[in-house]
């Protein structure tokens, strides 16, 4: 049916009634069958099923199970007809981006897995403040425990490099809401968006959130550790100390910007710390370079 297009010498009757059939049945197998076939299907103006029946489909708890071949064709048909679907009805993006937030609560997996998670962050850029609204409910769901699955999807590193900066999640909903929301509990609340914060201070990479946490609530605990530890994190390849010197590079570019005071004294306690690493790092490189063998 799928690799040689049978199902286009089937009647629409017809196929309605195996899309019904599989849709009815939802195993994995099934499943994987339906999202495969609505993937070739679901290519001209005029669909044989209506965007109710999709939204079935790609919500079903078994398209989110994991399978024992770790089944890549599967998600990547499934999240085809996921985009299929919110291009033809934009309405569906909202209640597909909660069910995707409340998948992340049952399997943390997901919150990088490279299909659901970017999925998730394109749903955020159709209706910014409709699926921040979403996301801060689901921040609340396990108050006073913190969703962990959803702070590092929010801030957005699914590789394992940092070295290239990108828009976290956090970063496609409008500021004013997010702070308003901050307002409203402070003191439970800023410090667990300081953990997810985005790790950059310009405006084209969400820099305008860290910012204004910084300069509001820089003496709430919590908010220091959280932004310092996003802009820590991360790997790198080749010599640490270069790869530091490139990070303090970067906050001395930040320097000269005019940032709020409280910015630039965080700046300032960064780039000090980091010169103590650097300084340590050239040391032990240089030790093991001494240790090193001859021709090594």
């Amino acid at each position: 049916l799928s690799y040689g297009k049978s199902w286009e010498g089937i009647s629409t009757d017809r196929l309605v009634r195996l899309l019904t059939l599989l849709s009815d049945r939802m195993d994995q197998i099934s499943a994987s069958v339906l999202v495969e076939l609505l993937d070739g299907i679901l290519v001209k103006e005029i669909w044989p099923v209506d965007s109710d029946f999709i939204y079935k489909v790609v919500t079903a708890q078994p398209q989110f199970e994991k399978r024992p071949n770790h089944n890549s064709t599967h998600v990547y048909h499934w999240h085809r007809v996921c985009g299929k679907l919110v291009s033809r009805d934009s309405k569906r993006a909202m209640p597909l981006l909660d069910v995707l937030l409340r998948q992340m609560s049952n399997d943390h997996g997901l919150s990088y897995d490279h299909y659901i998670a970017p999925l998730a962050q394109a749903l955020c850029r159709i209706n910014p403040t409709a699926a921040w609204e979403i996301v801060a409910s689901h921040l609340l769901s396990t108050a006073p425990k913190w969703r962990g699955d959803l702070l590092h999807w929010l801030q957005g590193r699914i590789g394992g490099f940092d070295e290239r900066d990108a828009v976290p999640p956090i970063a496609e909903f409008p500021l004013p809401p997010i702070l308003d929301w901050i307002a409203q509990a402070p003191e439970d609340r800023v410090s667990m968006i300081a953990h997810c914060a985005p790790y950059s201070l310009d405006d084209e990479y969400g820099g305008a959130l860290t910012r204004a946490l910084l300069a509001k609530y820089r003496n709430v605990d919590g908010v220091i550790g959280g932004i310092s530890a996003n802009f820590h994190s991360g790997g790198w390849s080749g010599p640490e100390s270069q790869y530091l010197r490139k990070k303090r590079e970067r906050l001395r570019v930040w320097l000269g910007k005019g940032f709020d005071q409280n910015v630039v004294s965080w700046i300032e306690d960064e780039i000090s710390s980091l010169d103590r690493q650097i300084e340590a790092s050239e040391i032990s490189e240089e030790r093991e370079s001494w240790n090193r063998p001859s021709g090594a």
